[in-house]
């Protein structure tokens, strides 16, 4: 009975063992399917996360392209709003400066035809001048 009694605790003994044995393989088996999964969020969240800056950096290339586009619609605009203006300026410029040449040579004009003017009343009231002293040296000449 004794020897009964020990094959029966032996085999019970056998009989826990290869239940715990079942149960840490079990239980191994539990862990590394949730390690696994574990695995896989990660490795979820991190193809997001490479793909959302892939994303966002093909945004920011797009957004910064149409942001130079408009720039440089917004600059070439400017640069010709200030070219015509400054055309219309200049023009202007030249215009008034047309008038005041066309009144300077008017001027000079005038007083180019004062100036033959007052030569004529020279040599008039030159001559007149000289008739006078010849009429009274003649005068003179006749009284003697």
């Amino acid at each position: 009975q004794v020897i009964t009694n020990l094959t029966q605790a032996l085999d019970k003994h056998k009989e826990r063992i290869e239940l715990m044995r079942k149960f840490m393989l079990w239980w191994i088996q539990h862990v590394e399917v949730k390690q696994e999964a574990y695995a896989n969020r990660i490795a979820d969240i991190q193809f997001q996360t490479a793909l959302l800056k892939e994303i966002w950096a093909a945004w920011c290339s797009l957004s910064e392209a149409r942001w130079k586009d408009k720039v440089a619609k917004a600059c070439q605009l400017r640069a010709e709003d200030v070219c015509v203006q400054l055309t219309n300026d200049y023009e202007a410029k030249i215009a008034e400066l047309h008038a005041t040449l066309e009144q300077t040579r008017a001027e000079i004009l005038q007083l180019y035809s004062k100036r033959v003017q007052y030569e004529d009343t020279m040599k008039k009231a030159f001559m007149r001048g000289v008739c006078a002293l010849n009429l009274e040296a003649m005068t003179m000449f006749q009284g003697k």
